[in-house]
């Protein structure tokens, strides 16, 4: 077939003006189709020219063969040719969801969690749940904040100072701070000075995730599912909820506002239902140990694993 230098200029033209996906992609196929037909390219050549310069996948996956075969057989009748074989493209696993989890949980119970632990929980709940929180997740010096919701400087001590109180028997405060502090005052965004604000978080160690729209049984199989998760503590909340305290280890802040403000939360979490209130540094968490007189229920730890070991890699 005598190849037509003409019309081969014409149909490589063609081939840089394929229109965007809905604009007519289709006629777009039959017309460099036909010009490669009259041209006299090879089929087979015409065919990968084509796929290449396309603006879309083909659809269906033999969409531009066969407009090359019906091309190609009419310009030159009894012409035979084989289209490429193009499978369809394997769709994308879809996400998991929230359900997906819970199903894959199978009814997991506030006692698988207990058996799961790699630190023993076999005490009745109170100070000591906080003390072994502390002791077991920061060093002795490191500055914690353990206090009200609203609780201020003096609720920020070392690790080793709130574990001498609770040790004691001290009354355990309801809130704390899974990050370490400075110890030391920083402004805040309005000016004022706090020693447990963003600003003053030290070490980006810990992120704190909770359900608002799922029953407790729900939340403990959730978590169980979620096996990759990076899980340090569970603490039952003492009202409807389970926080989840999950080890990230960002080097500095902005790390964290990277990865965990930017991807963790927005893409992982807040998809399956996380609270997308809970992903600044300074995020407070119920603190285990603490009795809820307005609820008659004590905040319990159910789960402690320092290491943050996903679950199935637990040996």
């Amino acid at each position: 077939m005598k190849l037509s230098n003409k019309v081969s200029a014409r149909f490589f033209d063609a081939l840089r003006a394929c229109p965007s996906a809905g604009a007519g992609v289709h006629s777009w196929i039959l017309s460099c189709a036909n010009l490669a037909a009259i041209a006299g390219l090879p089929a087979a050549d015409a065919e990968r020219e084509i796929l290449q310069a396309m603006t879309r996948p083909p659809s269906p996956s033999a969409e531009v063969g066969a407009a090359v075969r019906k091309a190609y057989s009419e310009h030159t009748p009894g012409m035979t040719f084989t289209p490429r074989s193009i499978a369809p493209a394997k769709p994308k696993p879809r996400p998991m969801t929230a359900a997906a989890f819970i199903a894959r949980g199978d009814g997991a119970t506030e006692s698988d969690w207990f058996e799961a632990s790699p630190v023993r929980i076999d005490w009745e709940p109170g100070p000591r749940d906080a003390a072994t929180l502390l002791r077991v997740l920061y060093r002795p010096w490191e500055h914690v904040f353990c206090g009200e919701r609203y609780g201020g400087a003096e609720g920020v001590r070392t690790a080793a100072e709130w574990i001498g109180r609770f040790d004691d028997g001290r009354p355990v405060p309801p809130h704390f701070i899974p990050n370490p502090l400075t110890g030391r005052e920083h402004p805040l965004a309005d000016g004022k000075l706090s020693k447990r604000g963003d600003s003053a978080v030290a070490g980006f160690l810990y992120a704190v995730a909770e359900f608002d729209g799922l029953s407790k049984p729900e939340q403990l199989a959730f978590w169980w599912g979620f096996r990759t998760a990076p899980i340090v503590a569970l603490i039952d909340s003492g009202g409807k909820s389970i926080h989840a305290i999950l080890r990230v280890e960002c080097e500095t802040r902005a790390d964290w506002e990277r990865k965990i403000e930017g991807k963790l939360f927005p893409r992982v979490l807040v998809p399956l239902g996380c609270d997308p209130q809970c992903r600044n540094e300074a995020r407070l968490s119920r603190l285990p140990g603490h009795y809820r007189a307005e609820k008659g229920a004590w905040q319990r730890l159910l789960y402690l694993n320092p290491e943050g070991t996903p679950r199935h890699e637990i040996r």
